[in-house]
C-alpha cells in the first residue's frame, strides 16, 4: 500500500521503526508504511492515536475511521469496487433484449429525476456502466444513441444550475467526481436519434402492413423481438421514449439563447414533451402485464395479514420501471470511491410514478417561463416570482427562470437594471445627468434589486432566511436617502422616497408571509402577526397611487424649472384600482382574524398551548426584532401591540363585519384581477386562485363565527385553525369541548 503522507512518531510508543522518508516538499519520497502499520496497530491501547505534529482535538472530532463501510463511503461496496470489474464480470450487456433495453431507459429517467433532488450524480445517472463506458454501446445503436442524449442533457442540467448559482448543497450536486459528463459527441445526439428513431418507425409501419395484410418495406426491416403481437407495442414504447429525449434536449438549447429569443419554439417542444410523457405513461399498461387485478388482490392479501414492517417493504419495492423489472446495467456501489471522505448516504431512487410526476412538473413550470412577457416591468417581474412560487418548482425550472430574468446584469435580457428603475420611478434618464445623488441611488437600488431577484429565485426555506439580510439592505438604502437628497429637488425626493420605502414595505410583507408558508408560526403568534402585517399592506397599497400620480405629475413643473411637490391631497383623489382593492381584501382578513382571536381568547373557546419557555413580549421580539431596525414601515413595539389587544370589548361582530367586507369587496373587483394587461398569464391565474381563496376563507370563517356566537359565552366549544384554504390565511374549525 503506497501511502502519500509523511508520518511523524505515534504516541503510543512502540519498537517498531518508520520507514526513512525525506521531509516534504517538490522531492518527497514515496514510501511503502503498511508494515509499520501493522505492527504498531499491535502494540497500541485503546485511546491511543498516531498523528501529526500538527493534528488538534477539532481535526479528532471531524476525522473519520478510514476503511471502515460505517464511516468511508468508499468501502461501502456491494458487489464491484469498479466500473471495470462490474463489466468484466458481465453485468452490462451490449446485446440486450427489447425489453432490457426499456428498462435501462425507464431506470434511466427515474435516475435523472433522482438526481435533481439532489442526490450525487455518482450514485444515480452514472451508476449506469453503459454511461461510464459509453464507447462500449457502439454496437447497440439504439443504446448508444440514448445514453448518449441522457449525458448531453445532464451537461445542460449541471451547467444551467452552476450558473444560476442559486442552490444550496442539499438542493443540488454540481460536482462530477471526475465521471465523464461531457463528451465530444454529445451534440450530434440529435442526429443519433433521429437516426434510430426512423429505424424504429420503419419497423412500426412494417408491423402495421403485416397486421393489414401489406408486405411493403419488408427487406429493410428488423424485428425488435420474436412475437408478432408484440412488435406494435414495444414499438410505439420505444418511440415516445426517443422523442421525449429529443423534445427535451431542444428545450433546453432554447431555453439557452440569450434576450429570450428560443422561448417561443422552446413552448412547441415542452407541449411536445408533455405529450410523449403522457404516450410513455400510457406504455406502462403494455410493459407490466402483471399489473393487474390479480397482483392488487395478491397485495392487499399481503398488506392485511403482514406486520407494519412488512407494510413498508411493499412500499420500498416500488420499482423504478415500466415494467417492473430491475434493469440490467446499474450498480450505484462502484462510484463510490470517487465521492468525498463521508460516511455513505442512502441512495433511494424514485419510483416510476414518482419520476413521471416529477417531469410533468418541470416542463409545466418550464412552460410558465417561457410564457413570460419579455415586456414585463419590474414590479410585475416581482409580482410573477412569488406567483410562480406557488407551484413550489424544482430547483432547475427555477435556475432557468433566474438566468432569463437576469441576463448579462440586464433585465429580461432587454435593458439594465437602472433603466428599468428609471421606468418605474417615471424619470428620463438621459434628463438628469447632472444630479449626482440620485444617479448614486439607482446604482445602488439596481444592485439590491438584482440581488432580490436571485433571492427570490432560490427556495422558499433560504428566501425568507435571505430576505432578513435584503430588509437591512433596502434600510440603509432608505435611511442613506433620507439623509443625502436636497430639499430643492422635492418631486425627485418624494419619488425616491416613496419608492424605496413601498419596496421595502413589500418585502416585509413577503417576509412576514412565507413564514406562514413555512409553518414557522404558532397559533399563540397568529394575532400578533395579522396585527403587523397591515402596516406593512397599508404603505404597498399607497405605491399604486404614487405610482399613477407621478407618472402624471412629471411633466407639470413650476416656472424657473422646478418640480411639482406631491401633496397628500392629490393622493386621495387618485382612483382605486383592482390591485389596491385586492390589498385592502387582505387587509380586512387580517383585521378579521385580530378580532376573532381576541374574542375567542377572551371567551376561553381557543384551543391554545401557551409556551412554558418564553413570554409572549420575547415571542414578540423574536418575530420582529428585525423590522426594529427598518424606517418603513415604521416599527411597533409589543407595547402597542397590548394596547390595542388588551381591551375587553371585543365582539364576534366587528371580525364577522370584516370578513362580510372582504366578500363585498371581492364581488366589486369582478374579473378584474384575472384580466389585467400589465400581468403576466401566470400571475393572473394565480390572482384568480388567490380571489377564491380569500373568498372561500371569509365564508367558512363567517359561519363559524355564527356557531359560536349561538353557543354564547364559555368553554362549550373549542375553535382550532386549519390553512386548508389559504397558505396565509387559517379557517377556523369548531368542535364540541
Amino acid at each position: 500500500m503506497e501511502l502519500g503522507l509523511h508520518l511523524g512518531g505515534g504516541q503510543g510508543g512502540g519498537s517498531a521503526a518508520m520507514p526513512t522518508a525525506a521531509a516534504a516538499g517538490d522531492q518527497t519520497t514515496w514510501v511503502d508504511a503498511s508494515g509499520f502499520f501493522f505492527s504498531v496497530c499491535a502494540e497500541l491501547d485503546v485511546g491511543e492515536l498516531i498523528h501529526g505534529e500538527h493534528f488538534n482535538l477539532f481535526e479528532a472530532m471531524s476525522a473519520l475511521e478510514i476503511m471502515d463501510p460505517k464511516m468511508d463511503a468508499g468501502m461501502a461496496t456491494t458487489k464491484y469496487k469498479t466500473a471495470d470489474e462490474a463489466i468484466e464480470s458481465g453485468a452490462a450487456p451490449i446485446n440486450l433484449s427489447v425489453h432490457q433495453l426499456v428498462d435501462v431507459m425507464d431506470h434511466l429517467l427515474a435516475c435523472e429525476a433522482t438526481w435533481h433532488k439532489g442526490h450525487p450524480l455518482a450514485q444515480t445517472v452514472f451508476s449506469c456502466l453503459y454511461l461510464l463506458k459509453l464507447e462500449r454501446t457502439t454496437p447497440n445503436s439504439l443504446l448508444h444513441a440514448f445514453c448518449t442524449s441522457v449525458r448531453a442533457t445532464c451537461s445542460l442540467v449541471r451547467t444551467t444550475v452552476a450558473l444560476a448559482d442559486i442552490h444550496e448543497e442539499e438542493d443540488f450536486v454540481t460536482i462530477a467526481y471526475g465521471l465523464p459528463v461531457e463528451g465530444e459527441g454529445d451534440a450530434k445526439c440529435l442526429s443519433l436519434l433521429s437516426s434510430v428513431e426512423e429505424t424504429i418507425l420503419r419497423q412500426l409501419r412494417f408491423t402495421k402492413g403485416t397486421a393489414s395484410g401489406k408486405r411493403k418495406g419488408a427487406q429493410d426491416a428488423e424485428c425488435l423481438q420474436d412475437d408478432p403481437a408484440l412488435e406494435e407495442g414495444y414499438c410505439q414504447a420505444i418511440l415516445c421514449r426517443l422523442r421525449f429525449r429529443k423534445a427535451f434536449f431542444r428545450t433546453l438549447s432554447y431555453m439557452e439563447k440569450p434576450q429570450g429569443r428560443g422561448l417561443e419554439m422552446a413552448r412547441k417542444h415542452i407541449a411536445a414533451a408533455l405529450s410523449e410523457l403522457r404516450d410513455i405513461r400510457l406504455s406502462s399498461a403494455f410493459l407490466d402485464p402483471s399489473s393487474n387485478v390479480d397482483l392488487a388482490k395478491t397485495r392487499n392479501q399481503n398488506l392485511s395479514s403482514d406486520t407494519n414492517s412488512r407494510d413498508s417493504e411493499l412500499v420500498k419495492e416500488k420499482p423504478s420501471t415500466a415494467s417492473g423489472r430491475p434493469a440490467v446495467g446499474f450498480d450505484e456501489s462502484v462510484n463510490r470511491r470517487l465521492l468525498a471522505p463521508t460516511p455513505p448516504r442512502s441512495i433511494k431512487i424514485l419510483c416510476w410514478e414518482d419520476a413521471l410526476k416529477y417531469f410533468e412538473q418541470l416542463f409545466e413550470d418550464l412552460d410558465h417561463i417561457c410564457s413570460l412577457p419579455l415586456s414585463l416591468g419590474l414590479e410585475e417581474l416581482l409580482q410573477f416570482l412569488v406567483d410562480f412560487q406557488q407551484s413550489q418548482p424544482d430547483l432547475f425550472a427555477r435556475a432557468q427562470l433566474q438566468l432569463l430574468i437576469l441576463q448579462d446584469d440586464k433585465l429580461l435580457g432587454q435593458e439594465p437594471m437602472a433603466g428599468a428603475l428609471y421606468k418605474v420611478l417615471g424619470m428620463p434618464a438621459n434628463g438628469i445627468n447632472n444630479n449626482q445623488q440620485t444617479q448614486t441611488f439607482v446604482t445602488q437600488a439596481s444592485r439590491l434589486m438584482q440581488h432580490l431577484l436571485k433571492v427570490m429565485c432560490t427556495n422558499t426555506a433560504w428566501q425568507r432566511r435571505k430576505l432578513g439580510r435584503v430588509i437591512l439592505d433596502w434600510a440603509n438604502l432608505l435611511q442613506e436617502v433620507r439623509n443625502t437628497l436636497k430639499e430643492e429637488s422635492w418631486w425627485t425626493d418624494n419619488v425616491i422616497m416613496a419608492w424605496a420605502a413601498e419596496q421595502t414595505c413589500w418585502i416585509v410583507t413577503h417576509f412576514l408571509m412565507l413564514g406562514f408558508q413555512l409553518d414557522l408560526y404558532a397559533p399563540s403568534e397568529y394575532c400578533m402577526l395579522y396585527w403587523y402585517l397591515p402596516s406593512a399592506s397599508l404603505r404597498s397599497k399607497n405605491r399604486f397611487s404614487f405610482c399613477s400620480l407621478s407618472s402624471k405629475k412629471k411633466g407639470k413643473k413650476k416656472k424657473g424649472g422646478t418640480s411639482m411637490k406631491v401633496t397628500g391631497t392629490a393622493l386621495k383623489d387618485v382612483k382605486l384600482t383592482s390591485s389596491i382593492l385586492l390589498i385592502q381584501c387582505y387587509i380586512d382578513l387580517c383585521k378579521g382574524f385580530i378580532w376573532m382571536l381576541a374574542a375567542l381568547t377572551l371567551d376561553c373557546k381557543l384551543v391554545n398551548r401557551t409556551p412554558i419557555f418564553n413570554t409572549e413580549q420575547e415571542r414578540f421580539l423574536q418575530r420582529f426584532e428585525i423590522l426594529f431596525k427598518v424606517l418603513a414601515p415604521e416599527p411597533m413595539s409589543y407595547f402597542q401591540f397590548k394596547e390595542a389587544t388588551c381591551h375587553n370589548h371585543f365582539s364576534y361582530q366587528k371580525s364577522y363585519d370584516h370578513f362580510v367586507a372582504v366578500q363585498q369587496r371581492i364581488q366589486e373587483l369582478g374579473p378584474a384581477p384575472t384580466k389585467a394587461p400589465e400581468l403576466s398569464a401566470v400571475s393572473r391565474g394565480q390572482r384568480a386562485i388567490d380571489v377564491r381563496k380569500m373568498e372561500q376563507v371569509a365564508l367558512r370563517n363567517r359561519i363559524a363565527l355564527q356557531i359560536v356566537h349561538q353557543a354564547g359565552p364559555g368553554d362549550n366549544l373549542r375553535v382550532s385553525f386549519e390553512f386548508s384554504q389559504h397558505p396565509c390565511f387559517p379557517v377556523a374549525v369548531v368542535k364540541k369541548s
